[in-house]
């Protein structure tokens, strides 16, 4: 069993013989969220532990920090919002995780260099990135702009040992990543997916069992159920319990201040409805994406939509107390996103065609057909929350 399969669909073939040695020490079968966590976080041959960077314009997608400054920009200044509230401490701390190799670090210090310089003196910025070659590149790039003084780079687990923060925690486009168990509606109850392996024609398959978990199981009926949720034989549903516990663990170092989370996906009511009950995890590869998670292990990008209500409550459970929730597009125009454009636009060293490149990203950030819908949700803990932070004054368009 231990030999590897050599197969140009399947992806790497080390880590496919090591997911089917696991099937089998199992007894036949593993969960889906476990088949995720080997594919993405395996710690040789997982996707997003891989040498080579494969995010970006040149990898696999593309996130709102790589499309244009203007993003870290804008949430720069959110940030400014939260230290005022925070009564302008002198230590202030924003622990940003996948943070990747810090572009978006190096937009929000900027911005705020650029529009509250108090606040880049008092800031110390925290990388929280699991692959090492990230964080080696993040801190070269910060030594050669100067930065390296105020900017860390660890791994996650290293934030979870250290002392409580004063400050802001940020994940953009992290929860989606976390593993999720696949449920299937049959007879008004939760069926869960398992991945198996078949011999002919090779590769990983699905097989139904009953839950792994018994939250899986009848209470999660119940639950959705009391939350307007209305399920039919057939539907499908990614749930991942695995994004709770994440955000209980990395708030639990947060001793005053808000986090930041900003990912695709919804509300309950909204996530389990219409198109999305046929399932939402979806595979990235080259800037094309697909509903086979099967394909390619080890080098494409598996994620899910992310349940908002379920982040938020885990939250709550947390201690923490709700700030907001939004789509991306009206946060974005609340912190003044425009305002750039405007700045740029004025400004008679630029040339036409960087400011239509700056003009097209910002419509993609705020389209509601796309980035625009991304949900942003913040929760507090010991600070305020009225009246509302500055991303919250605008109301998200209805979908």
């Amino acid at each position: 069993m231990s030999t590897s399969i050599e197969h140009p669909d399947l992806g790497n073939p080390a880590l496919v013989a090591l997911i089917r040695e696991e099937i089998a020490a199992a007894g036949g079968r593993i969960t889906f969220a476990r088949f995720m966590n080997l594919a993405l976080y395996h710690p040789r041959h997982g996707y997003y532990l891989a040498a080579e960077r494969r995010p970006g314009r040149g990898g696999d997608f593309l996130t709102a920090p790589e499309l244009h400054p203007f993003f870290g920009f804008a949430l720069a200044r959110q940030i400014a919002d939260c230290w005022e509230r925070l009564d302008r401490p002198e230590s202030f701390v924003v622990r940003e995780y996948g943070a990747g190799v810090g572009g978006l670090a190096y937009d929000v210090i900027a911005g705020l260099t650029e529009e509250r310089p108090e606040i880049a003196r008092a800031l110390r910025y925290q990388l929280l990135e699991p692959n090492p070659h990230r964080r080696g590149q993040a801190m070269m790039a910060m030594a050669e702009v100067g930065l390296a003084d105020r900017v860390s780079a660890d791994d996650p687990d290293f934030a979870l040992a250290q002392d409580p923060i004063t400050g802001v925690i940020l994940a953009n486009e992290v929860v989606d990543a976390l593993p999720v168990h696949r449920l299937i509606v049959r007879n008004e109850s939760m069926r869960e997916a398992y991945v198996t392996w078949n011999d002919e024609p090779p590769g990983f398959a699905e097989v139904e069992g009953e839950p792994s978990e018994p939250a899986l199981g009848e209470s999660l009926w119940d639950d959705l159920t009391a939350r307007g949720v209305q399920l039919q034989e057939g539907d499908r549903l990614d749930v991942s319990p695995a994004a709770g516990s994440w955000f209980a663990g990395v708030t639990n170092r947060l001793e005053r201040g808000y986090t930041i989370i900003i990912d695709y996906g919804y509300a309950a009511p909204e996530l389990y409805r219409g198109h999305r009950l046929a399932g939402t995890v979806r595979a990235y590869s080259q800037h094309s994406v697909t509903d086979d998670p099967f394909k390619r292990i080890g080098q494409q990008d598996l994620t899910a939509h992310v349940d908002f209500t379920a982040l938020e409550r885990a939250g709550q459970e947390a201690g923490l107390v709700s700030a907001g929730l939004t789509t991306q597009g009206a946060f974005l125009a609340s912190l003044g996103l425009g305002d750039f454009l405007v700045r740029m636009q004025q400004d008679p060293a630029t040339d036409p065609e960087t400011y239509f490149r700056a003009q097209a990203a910002v419509y993609r950030l705020i389209d509601p057909g796309g980035m625009g819908r991304f949900s942003v949700l913040m929760m507090a803990r010991d600070a305020p929350v009225e009246p509302p932070l500055r991303g919250f004054r605008e109301t998200p368009p209805s979908f």
